[in-house]
């Protein structure tokens, strides 16, 4: 009975792993590389219900989930040279040819990508005919469209479809019934989304940084947990020794 209950547990140990074996190298990397501009992203690698936050760029494969944490923000760049921009407290799902938008902010430059890419939200579907778009959804689920550049086929899931051209914009309410095109101003949109603000460098201070990665790993794991308590004694530790600069160069007047 012991043997047969034995390789009973190997044979079922065999099949686990060669299931995890054969899902890993079945992952799809993506041509897209992310940058992490200020701030932390939480990562959720597909498959798994593992979530890492991440200060640095890393592969993504399709079906990971990104959500960028308080005062966070990143970029998406893609081979062909579209690229994609995600402000704080933004949740998206990374495909091959599509995005999917589950809350949050989001813009969009595309150059050769083609017109098959696609922007998913819980209210619509944006078709690529164009070049540079923002794609917002509330917390609520009212997802909106806003074309700077070029043309942006929308349809909500429920009723209404429209093709947007520049300084026009569509809203879907969260059952997916979609507004008509309303105009907006094309220039506060392009200043919301200024070129400068999505620089790598342009967070603020050290000492700030090392607050922002100790409020979001507390937020995400506890106050307990070894990363926060690492990432606090970092900002504890930074914030002394600005004080002591501060204190002796006071001195020195």
């Amino acid at each position: 009975m012991k043997r047969t209950s034995l390789c009973f547990l190997l044979a079922v140990f065999c099949l686990v792993f060669s299931s995890v074996s054969f899902a890993a190298e079945d992952l799809v990397a993506l041509d897209a590389k992310l940058e992490i501009i200020s701030g932390q992203v939480k990562l959720t690698r597909v498959g798994t219900n593992k979530s890492d936050v991440i200060s640095e760029s890393c592969q993504l494969y399709a079906g990971d989930l990104l959500e960028t944490l308080i005062d966070s923000k990143a970029t998406l760049a893609y081979a062909d040279g579209t690229n994609m921009r995600i402000k704080e407290r933004t949740l998206i799902e990374v495909q091959p040819m599509s995005i999917r938008v589950f809350k949050g902010k989001t813009w969009y430059k595309f150059t050769k990508r083609g017109t098959e890419f696609r922007i998913e939200t819980p209210s619509l579907v944006a078709g690529i005919r164009g070049t540079e778009f923002e794609v917002a959804v509330s917390s609520r689920k009212k997802t909106s469209v806003a074309v700077v550049e070029g043309a942006v086929a929308v349809r909500g899931n429920n009723e209404g479809n429209a093709l947007l051209t520049e300084g026009l914009a569509a809203y879907a309410d969260p059952e997916g019934d979609l507004s008509k095109p309303v105009e907006f101003n094309v220039e506060l949109k392009k200043a919301e989304w200024d070129d400068k603000e999505w620089k790598s460098g342009n967070s603020s201070n050290d000492i700030y940084k090392l607050y922002l990665d100790y409020v979001n790993l507390k937020n995400e794991y506890g106050e307990d947990d070894a990363r926060a308590i690492e990432a606090k004694n970092s900002f504890n530790k930074a914030k002394n020794k600005s004080a002591r600069k501060e204190k002796a160069a006071r001195k020195q007047q």
